[in-house]
């Protein structure tokens, strides 16, 4: 399949996790990409290995709370490619030190809402001129299920998610005029914690917390980003999912259905 092939994607939080295995998928099917994250080496790497499968790869390396980054990105994709068709929101971060709401500094709060929620509202307003001069296109955002069921001790984290699925809804009601449609996936438990989270946490807790996911979620494991992947590719995918607006998609092994 090359669902993607001649159209350009810009995705955040592209260097590891479901962001590169996403980028990974959207490259093998033809698409062209400008890929963004905080992490310079990782992002480099990344790029390397998607030219190596023959995909056309840019890079920005920022911060994606800041709309220097969001505008260096759209500006980019236009200058490189003179287009663009998908926004992959995905960049945020679940710190282990924000945890209950009036145990997390004001700093904190501030730093998961910006990274997680801000960043959306930045690349969605620098990019969505584009998409709309290219024809109209596709957003998706990485949500969770922490928006939509309280988790403990992940208070600010919650809450960011909880707002990324309305501002979905919105830019899902505002721009349908320009063809442009917006959704945003919710997964549970995947096979590794965030990237920010990881370099807290011991291999031991790990293991701790992939056995805990089998006792919770009804498929008895957690899910790959590969897994994941594929629905986000499905919600980008104008082909398959062109009736498809304003949703959450929950992708958890049923853990909210209990």
């Amino acid at each position: 399949m090359s669902r993607f092939n001649d159209r350009v994607i810009l995705a955040t939080g592209a260097a590891s996790g479901l962001g590169l295995a996403t980028a990974r998928l959207f490259a093998k099917e033809g698409a062209s990409l400008v890929l963004v994250d905080v992490n310079g080496e990782k992002l480099l790497a990344a790029q390397h290995e998607l030219r190596d499968i023959g995909a056309h790869v840019e890079i920005v390396v920022g911060d994606v709370s800041t709309a220097q980054t969001a505008q260096d990105a759209v500006a980019l994709a236009d200058k490189s490619f003179g287009r663009l068709d998908v926004l992959f929101n995905n960049a945020a971060i679940c710190p282990l030190s924000a945890t209950a709401l009036i145990e997390t500094p004001e700093a904190l709060f501030d730093q998961v809402i910006d990274i997680n929620l801000k960043s959306v509202y930045l690349f969605c307003t620098a990019a969505i001129p584009l998409i709309a001069r290219s024809g109209g296109g596709s957003v998706v955002n990485t949500a969770s299920t922490a928006g939509l069921k309280a988790s403990p001790r992940e208070s600010v984290y919650g809450i960011s998610k909880a707002a990324v699925i309305q501002l979905t809804k919105s830019i899902a009601r505002d721009h349908a005029k320009d063809k442009i449609r917006a959704n945003c996936i919710c997964p549970g438990f995947l096979e590794s914690v965030m990237t920010d989270r990881r370099a807290d946490m011991t291999d031991e807790a790990l293991v701790k917390r992939r056995a805990r996911a089998s006792e919770l979620v009804p498929l008895g494991r957690e899910g790959e980003y590969d897994e994941v992947a594929r629905s986000v590719a499905f919600l980008a995918s104008e082909l398959e999912s062109s009736y498809i607006t304003g949703a959450a998609i929950v992708i958890d092994g049923g853990f909210t259905a209990i």
